[in-house]
């Protein structure tokens, strides 16, 4: 957000009223709703996660963490991820695996459900736009500018700009973020401990895609290409495991030294 004038000086809109006596109470209403957003968001991203750690959910989360990880993570040694490693898994888990065929087939609908009347307006409202947030995906560096990300769709080529408190991170320009993007208030945020593939490690990523995407449109010829990453976006991670463990790189913490 641009730096507002001070009280006592110009408008920033050129009315050549003094800030205070214009559009002082605008700008602070704008910049209170913002914040309650934000706070709205990451109280959501928290409980979310807390929610699909709940024990009803012991079976499917066994199913699941090794579908995610590529066998890398079982039941087993589930115990072993890292704080962003399972935050990563719980993210897919709760906005993507797919729990039932039926309705609240992932945990978020289940969630909206049953802790809805216990969120505040403001939770709600974050809440009510993440209902139909995209599934998580593979976005290509172009640019940045400070904590502003121009990303790329790898799979549709769309240009999003994308606001990321911690910046880029490790990305450079050219890298591959795998991570969902989210509407948080008037703009859009990777969901949570976004991962990257680097640059000269993406090659042979778009066939292995390609060829996954004809597969299930041989089995699914209706389904568009949400509907395909919603059940098979894991094949990005496991492309990243995979550069890793050819790269001499531990694909997962619980392999490194």
């Amino acid at each position: 957000m641009s730096k507002k004038p001070g009280r006592n000086a110009p408008c920033h809109c050129g009315s050549g009223l003094k800030y205070k006596h214009c559009h002082m109470r605008e700008d602070q209403e704008v910049e209170r709703q913002r914040r309650e957003a934000l706070q709205a968001a990451s109280y959501l991203r928290t409980d979310l996660v807390d929610f699909g750690r709940d024990e009803r959910f012991a079976t499917a989360f066994a199913t699941a963490l090794p579908i995610y990880w590529n066998n890398y993570y079982t039941i087993e040694n589930a115990d072993e991820m890292s704080d962003s490693e399972a935050i990563r898994f719980f993210d897919w888990f709760v906005f993507d695996y797919q729990h039932s065929d039926g309705e609240n087939s992932n945990l978020l609908d289940v969630y909206r459900e049953e802790r809805w009347d216990d969120l505040s307006s403001q939770q709600q409202a974050v809440l009510e736009q993440w209902k139909d947030a995209p599934p998580a995906g593979a976005y290509q560096l172009v640019d940045y500018e400070g904590q502003t990300l121009y990303l790329r769709d790898f799979m549709t080529g769309e240009e999003v700009e994308v606001y990321e408190p911690g910046g880029r991170g490790n990305a450079e320009p050219g890298d591959l973020i795998l991570g969902r993007l989210l509407q948080v208030h008037d703009h859009l945020e990777l969901g949570s401990a976004p991962a990257y593939i680097p640059a000269d490690e993406i090659e042979g990523l778009q066939e292995k895609v390609d060829a996954a995407l004809a597969a299930f449109r041989e089995e699914y010829p209706d389904a568009g290409e949400a509907e395909f990453l919603r059940q098979q976006n894991y094949l990005f991670v496991h492309h990243a495991l995979e550069q890793a463990e050819l790269n001499d790189r531990p694909p997962v913490a619980r392999l490194q030294d």
